[in-house]
């Protein structure tokens, strides 16, 4: 989940929050077991709540979009045409890469093809129709989505959740115990893997390890039986007929009653210890537990073990654990350790890490990459795994780039240049909530063809591994030494012919510079460091980084130099050594120098990410820049801040955080209108942060509901 900085903050709904919302309503179920307002009509047990009230909780984006409507039970054919049409137009609008990723032919036949087939299809298969049109082939893209955990869609699901293993898919929880370490084999008389193949289609996902897991359903772990009867897998929906393989290896044949979300059976079975097996504390390291468990977990443990010197760090989430307990303040804890213990390894595990808030963890990367006894070759590892996502792996692309960590597990779920920020757009008719990502993070190289993130030590997870817990990828980790380089001696005639400064893109400038003795690599993505990595000569034209498979090299006769990296080539061409990015440009003073530069860069189809277009401008308005001195009142501040408020509207448009800092800029210069005009942007891009808008700069909403 790609987050950045309050009071702004996206509102993903972290899995660990559903779970423990449902143990509070759960707490409630059992405390006050006769208190009922009505029956769920799958005739389950009765609740003590609104049953529909379940769903603030687990899908609180699209009860804020839908605010209590009533939801359709029976749409017409045209009904569901409009809101495809809806949806196609929004996709349009909001998302820059929609027919980047088909091609506006492609597009257009995707979106008219799914419209001929409305009259003839059930509820689900229309359903399933919105999520074909959203599930877009260019990596990267897996923010974009139908969460289907929403009463507009209200499936149900199947009382276990699977999980895909190396060597199969195998029950991690169940509504029967039993079942738990049994290997699903077919649904409905389909093999599982086959079933797997025929959901693919509709969901969204970065890449296709991800796929796997976005199969298995976000946010809850369970898979949806409404689908699988509207593609003919299964026949109805109250029973669904399942062939296993239990840990004896008898093959058994099972008819498993379905709940809804809405039900207090569904709460049992997300939060009552008995749908799964007891599992030892050191069993969080798999990602197929973290997942299945109720998340009481806390955000990120410590742990150093005095007769291995092992340092290990468990980062569950990229979130604040709590305001005396933050990010930074880890940070702080782990360059203590390292500062008065030995270390042997260091291992950061993302591998149950599928998000938070991606502007936390500079304080990380930059103690990681920069402490002489962690940020060494051999001493530094980052587990990750396919549920690695969103904003751990944007942590994990900095660590790649910026220290000299080494990565085990299994490939990521999250591709290296990732779109991520999404806004909801309810569809009209349906009352189904998508969210359209916006904000592209530009983590890998430009252009890359990479899409995610392989592991130097690749430890397949098994389900044999799992259940026995047995953490193979510690165990390589512990062993593992890493082969070191052959390197040559560079006269000071060949050295001087790598230094100098080099430009990758408008936006990207490389220098190579001598130090200790040596070279060492660093390129710029706008202030902050995009590269920074030694040089190893492998011989006097190719010199290799801390970064696994990418070489600097250079050819007789040649000007500039090659970035050659995971067989992909790029050219470093020799570049003014003062000159400036144009961010810096724009930091400095110099904005509509800058502000042409990123224009030209747009114009010429290079994708700059949000770091160029949206985040540099937010926070200049309460922040002191060194030219402006501290004397400055609050509505000076905002006075020389707005043309760069009024740059990240024009670049990127589609933000509403860039029109809310907008909006804030105006309303403290005392412009009411004019920060009217721009909440208004505000709320056609992201409805529910309006109010929060609203609220925020003073606005009563009687008087501004005059003014729309």
């Amino acid at each position: 989940m790609v987050l950045f900085s309050a009071p702004f903050r996206s509102s993903h709904f972290p899995m660990r929050w559903t779970l423990k919302l449902a143990t509070i309503l759960l707490t409630v179920c059992l405390l006050f077991p006769t208190a009922t307002y009505g029956q769920a009509d799958d005739g389950q047990e009765d609740l003590p709540i609104d049953p529909d009230s379940i769903y603030h909780l687990i899908s609180p984006i699209a009860e804020q979009m839908t605010e209590s409507r009533e939801v359709p039970t029976r749409l017409s054919a045209s009904a569901w045409q409009e809101d495809l049409d809806t949806l196609a137009a929004a996709m349009h609008r909001r998302i820059p890469y929609a027919e980047a990723a088909l091609g506006k032919e492609k597009f257009t036949r995707r979106l008219d093809s799914l419209k001929r087939a409305i009259p003839g299809q059930t509820r689900d298969q229309r359903i399933l129709s919105l999520m074909r049109l959203l599930n877009l082939p260019a990596p990267g893209t897996g923010h974009t989505g139908l969460r289907t955990s929403q009463r507009a869609i209200h499936w149900r699901a199947l009382p276990l959740y699977p999980y895909w293993f190396a060597d199969g898919v195998y029950v991690m929880s169940a509504a029967d115990p039993d079942l738990i370490g049994s290997e699903v084999l077919a649904i409905g008389g389909t093999p599982i893997d086959s079933v797997y193949a025929a959901l693919d289609p509709y969901v969204s996902a970065d890449n296709r390890w991800n796929r796997q897991r976005a199969v298995e359903s976000w946010p809850l772990q369970h898979l949806w039986v409404n689908p699988l009867r509207a593609l003919g897998i299964v026949d109805q929906i109250d029973h669904i007929p399942v062939r296993i393989r239990t840990e004896n290896g008898t093959v058994r044949d099972l008819s498993l009653k379905t709940m809804r979300p809405n039900s207090t059976s569904y709460v049992r079975f997300l939060t009552s210890d008995s749908t799964r097996k007891e599992t030892p504390p050191e069993l969080q390291w798999s990602p197929a537990t973290r997942r299945a468990q109720d998340n009481n977990e806390p955000n990120y443990r410590i742990s150093y073990r005095d007769s291995t010197d092992l340092l290990y760090l468990q980062f569950n989430a990229v979130l604040n654990a709590s305001s005396d307990w933050s990010v930074s303040d880890l940070a702080d804890s782990l360059r203590h350790l390292a500062d008065t213990k030995p270390l042997e390894k260091v291992v950061v595990d993302l591998r149950t890490n599928n998000g938070g808030n991606a502007g936390l963890v500079e304080p990380l990367v930059e103690v990681l990459g920069s402490h002489p006894k962690i940020d060494q070759r051999g001493v530094l590892y980052t587990l990750i795994s396919p549920i690695t996502f969103s904003a751990a792996g944007i942590f994990a692309m900095e660590l790649e780039r910026r220290t000299k960590s080494l990565f085990a597990g299994e490939p990521s779920g999250f591709a290296p240049n990732i779109w991520g920020e999404f806004a909801p757009v309810l569809l009209p008719n349906s009352k189904i909530t998508v969210l359209l990502s916006y904000a592209y993070k530009l983590e890998g190289m430009p252009d890359t063809p990479r899409t995610y993130l392989a592991p130097d030590l690749h430890v397949p997870l098994t389900s044999n591994q799992h259940f026995s817990n047995i953490d193979s990828t510690m165990i390589a980790v512990r062993s593992h030494e890493p082969v070191p380089l052959d390197t040559t001696a560079l006269d000071a005639a060949v050295q001087e012919r790598f230094t100098g400064t080099y430009r990758l893109s408008p936006v990207h400038i490389a220098q190579v510079t001598e130090t200790k003795g040596g070279l060492h690599f660093r390129m710029r993505k706008g202030p902050e460091p995009f590269i920074d990595t030694d040089l190893y000569p492998l011989s006097p034209t190719r010199m290799a980084t801390d970064v696994s498979d990418a070489f600097l090299e250079r050819t007789a006769g040649q000007q500039g130099l090659t970035l050659a990296w995971k067989d992909t080539t790029y050219a470093l061409t020799p570049a003014n050594p003062d000159a400036p990015s144009p961010i810096q440009k724009i930091l400095a003073g110099r904005l509509e120098e800058g502000a042409e530069e990123l224009r030209t860069a747009l114009d010429a189809g290079v994708m700059l990410g949000s770091d160029f277009t949206e985040v540099p401008f937010r926070d200049l308005m309460e922040e002191s820049l060194p030219r402006w001195p501290d004397s400055l009142s609050k509505r000076e501040r905002a006075q020389r801040a707005l043309p760069y408020k009024k740059l990240a509207v024009e670049l990127a448009p589609m933000s509403w955080r860039v029109h809310a800092e907008l909006a804030q800029a105006y309303k403290v210069l005392g412009r009411p209108d004019d920060a009217l005009q721009a909440l208004q942007s505000v709320r056609d891009l992201y409805p529910p942060r309006y109010e929060d808008m609203l609220e925020f700069l003073g606005f009563e909403e009687k008087a501004t509901q005059e003014e729309w």
